[in-house]
C-alpha cells in the first residue's frame, strides 16, 4: 500500500516469490495447519441473503453475472461458472459472520470476480509473477474507505475455489476493517490461511515442518513487527506462525477481541497492546505457551475449513 494511507496492493495465492509489479505491492499467500480455534461455534451454513443473481449479460466472450456485492465475469463453458456467484455471496457471508459477527451492508463497489480459463489469461490480466499462483486480490485503498475490490482465479488450477478464493476474498473482507491504517502482514495472511481446506492446510504443514528443519522460527516479537515479506527460505515458517499465532490469539478470546488487538498494535507496540486486550503482562510467557502448540490441528479448525467447503462444493456441479 503506498503512503500508508491509500493505495493499491495485490496478493496473489500461491506465488513463490514477493515482488513488485507496475508499482504496486504483489503480496505472496500460501496455505498452513493451524491450532484449534474458537473462529466457528456453530456447525450448520446460513444461506446467504443476497445470493440471487440480479441480472446478467454478455461482455464480448464473459459471461456477467451480477448479485448484491459481486460481478462474476467468467467463460460460459466453464462448469462453476453460473454456481460461482451464489457462492461468492454465502463464503461472503460465512466469512464476515466469522470475524465481525454480522453480514455487514452491502459493498460499494461491489467485488468483481474474474474467472479466467487458463493460464495465459491469467498472466495477461496480472502481470510478470503471477505464473505459479491461482488467485489474487486487488484492493484500492481510499482514506477511510475500499475504492477497488477485485479478485483473479484461474480456473484450470485444482485449488482455484475450494482454497484460492476464500484466501482471498478473506483479504477482501478484511481491507474493510483497516482503511486508515495497514493492517500487519502476519495477522492478514494468518486470517486468510484459515480460510483454506484441510487438505492444503495439512500440505504446508509439513512444510513448515520441514522449513524448521534448515531455519530458525520467527519470535513473536520478530513475526509480528515484520515490514517485509521474508526471504524465500523463511516463507513457510512466516506463514505457518502466522496462521498459528491468528489461531491462538482467537482460541483465547474471540474474532472480535483479536481485532482490537490488532487495530491498538497498529499504534502501540505489539507487546503492550497484547498487555492491554488479553490482560497478559509478559510477552515472553505467551509465547512458551503459543511455541509448544504450533504444529497442533484442532476441532474448531477442521470446522471452519468444513464449512468452507460446504460452499465451495459448487465447483463439482454442473
Amino acid at each position: 500500500m503506498r503512503n500508508g494511507l491509500s493505495g493499491l496492493w495485490r496478493s496473489p495465492f500461491l506465488a513463490p516469490v514477493v515482488c513488485r509489479m507496475r508499482s504496486l505491492f504483489l503480496i505472496l499467500t500460501t496455505s498452513w495447519f493451524f491450532a484449534g480455534s474458537a473462529l466457528a461455534v456453530e456447525p450448520a451454513l446460513k444461506p446467504a441473503a443476497n445470493s440471487t443473481v440480479i441480472r446478467s449479460w454478455r461482455h464480448g466472450a464473459w459471461l456477467v453475472q451480477e448479485t448484491a456485492n459481486f460481478r462474476v465475469y467468467g467463460l460460459p463453458e466453464l462448469k462453476a461458472v453460473r454456481s460461482l456467484p451464489g457462492a461468492c455471496e454465502a463464503l461472503r457471508t460465512q466469512l464476515l459472520e466469522t470475524w465481525f459477527s454480522r453480514a455487514g451492508d452491502n459493498w460499494s463497489p461491489k467485488c468483481d470476480v474474474v474467472v479466467h480459463a487458463g493460464l495465459s489469461g491469467y498472466v495477461k490480466a496480472l502481470g510478470p509473477g503471477s505464473e505459479q499462483s491461482s488467485g489474487c486480490a486487488t484492493i484500492e485503498i481510499e482514506p477511510g474507505r475500499v475504492a477497488k475490490r477485485r479478485i483473479d482465479l484461474r480456473g484450470d488450477a485444482s485449488d482455484c475455489f475450494d482454497c484460492a478464493l476464500p484466501h482471498e476474498l478473506t483479504h477482501v473482507i478484511v481491507a474493510e476493517r483497516f482503511t486508515r491504517t495497514r493492517i500487519p502482514r502476519w495477522a492478514d495472511e494468518g486470517m486468510a490461511i484459515l480460510a483454506e481446506t484441510r487438505q492444503k492446510q495439512e500440505r504446508r504443514r509439513v512444510a513448515f515442518q520441514r522449513s524448521l528443519a534448515s531455519a530458525r522460527p520467527y519470535s513473536m516479537t520478530e513475526l509480528t513487527t515484520l515490514a517485509e515479506y521474508p526471504a524465500s527460505g523463511r516463507l513457510e515458517i512466516f506463514y505457518g506462525q502466522s496462521a498459528s499465532l491468528v489461531a491462538y490469539l482467537i482460541e483465547r478470546e474471540s474474532p472480535a477481541k483479536f481485532l482490537e488487538f490488532l487495530e491498538l498494535s497498529t499504534t502501540l507496540p505489539a507487546g503492550q497492546a497484547l498487555a492491554r486486550v488479553y490482560g497478559v503482562p509478559d510477552w515472553r510467557e505467551l509465547e512458551l505457551v503459543w511455541r509448544t502448540r504450533m504444529l497442533t490441528p484442532g476441532e474448531s479448525a477442521e470446522l471452519l475449513a468444513a464449512r468452507v467447503n460446504e460452499i465451495t462444493a459448487f465447483r463439482t456441479v454442473d
